[in-house]
């Protein structure tokens, strides 16, 4: 199996219909075979958002903010939303592109937006580990703390130098709004600068996320916490290190109560979710 899988990555990187491929059902179709448990592993994603975004209908937006190689823009497209994709590197966007949009009768609703999130409309500094890699980041913070311990995360391809950085074009998350429309959820993976993006949003939406690595982000952590409270005082919060595993907290809880369990946090990495929907 492992030879027809290196034969089918050859002949489809040499049409170049690679990362098309790998948003097919033909995808999905060849790991039910290959492996059941990436199969199951990927539906358990699907589900813990359709079971986490209660109120979410068809066709409503979400924003996936650091999309990367746009691997979360396929969970949310399955759960039937549009999706705005925000991401500065251009790899990254030229592989999204390839996903979603290239080589289609009718292209995914997928909007690309090739800048980074910020709390102003400029230009800043990105530290790039590479072309294409999630470590790319606003945040001289997020580098050093890779700089300094390289073994945090299991990534061969990448040496955590940051020899190179380039200006790129920022925006915030109330100017997508007032361009794209009410998302109905909000997902923030931005490397550490969590605390400007944040900074961005001047008004509550039902259901945002954002990544918080500890223990060296627990204050920004506890930042952005208070950020969203003062957006809606009633808001509520939970987490999970895993999406396949849940959330964590039986309870959501208020910002203060979820500051505390910031600190007392073991995980490495965790994802927060705030909540406003009143339904929910």
């Amino acid at each position: 199996m492992s030879v027809l899988k290196t034969y089918l990555q050859k002949v489809s990187k040499r049409l170049g219909v690679y990362h098309r491929l790998k948003a097919s059902w033909v995808y999905d179709l060849y790991w039910t075979v290959a492996d059941k448990q990436w199969a199951k592993s990927k539906k358990m994603e699907v589900d813990f958002y359709r079971n986490l975004l209660q109120g979410f209908r068809r066709n409503n937006l979400i924003l996936d903010v650091g999309a990367n190689h746009g691997f979360k823009t396929d969970v949310y497209l399955r759960l039937g939303a549009r999706v705005v994709a925000v991401e500065p590197d251009e790899l990254c966007q030229d592989i999204l592109k390839d996903k979603f949009l290239r080589y289609r009768l009718y292209p995914r609703p997928v909007t690309i937006v090739g800048k980074a999130l910020s709390d102003q409309n400029a230009t800043e500094t990105m530290w790039v580990d590479g072309p294409g890699s999630a470590f790319n980041s606003l945040s001289k913070k997020w580098v050093e703390t890779l700089k300094q311990d390289k073994a945090r995360f299991e990534c061969p391809d990448s040496e955590f130098n940051f020899s190179q950085s380039r200006t790129v074009e920022t925006t915030t998350l109330d100017l997508l709004i007032a361009k794209y429309g009410q998302p109905f959820f909000v997902k923030i993976d931005v490397e550490g600068n969590e605390v400007c993006a944040l900074r961005g949003l001047k008004r509550p939406v039902p259901y945002l996320s954002f990544e918080v690595n500890l223990p060296e982000f627990k204050t920004e952590g506890k930042q952005c916490l208070k950020l969203l409270e003062a957006l809606d005082a009633e808001g509520k919060f939970n987490y999970t290190p895993d999406c396949k595993d849940g959330l964590r907290l039986v309870d959501w809880v208020d910002a203060q109560e979820h500051c505390g369990v910031l600190e007392r946090c073991t995980e490495k990495s965790i994802e927060v979710f705030w909540r406003t929907w009143k339904d929910a």
